[in-house]
């Protein structure tokens, strides 16, 4: 519920602090029958993302990469990442060297 809490919070914040240029939200089915939700939210120059998957909802934010797009958690429960590139994207855990993949072949329905 926290995290819930937080996701809705950092949306309604993220909303109030500026006119929001683009809002979407997308439904991935993944690799084993996983299901990943992703509402983004564009404004301005800035790109956010809520992530919900297995119960769990995290804030992200955009960060620099070379192909597609990849967004950083602002939650401090760990370093997740979410990566997409046209209609796929894939959820992982951890620090560079360290990233466990969580879920991979994640494809929008």
């Amino acid at each position: 519920m926290t995290r819930f809490l937080f996701a809705a919070g950092f949306l309604i914040l993220t909303c109030t602090a500026g006119r929001a240029d683009d809002f979407a939200t997308v439904r991935y089915r993944c690799d084993r029958g996983a299901e990943v939700t992703a509402t983004y939210l564009n404004i301005g120059e800035r790109s956010f993302a809520v992530i919900s998957f297995e119960g769990r909802q995290l804030g992200f934010e955009t960060a620099a990469t070379g192909s597609g797009a990849r967004y950083l958690s602002t939650d401090e429960s760990g370093p997740f990442v979410w990566w997409t590139k046209g209609s796929e994207g894939a959820l992982s855990f951890g620090a560079k060297a360290n990233e466990t993949v969580l879920h991979s072949g994640c494809r929008e329905y």
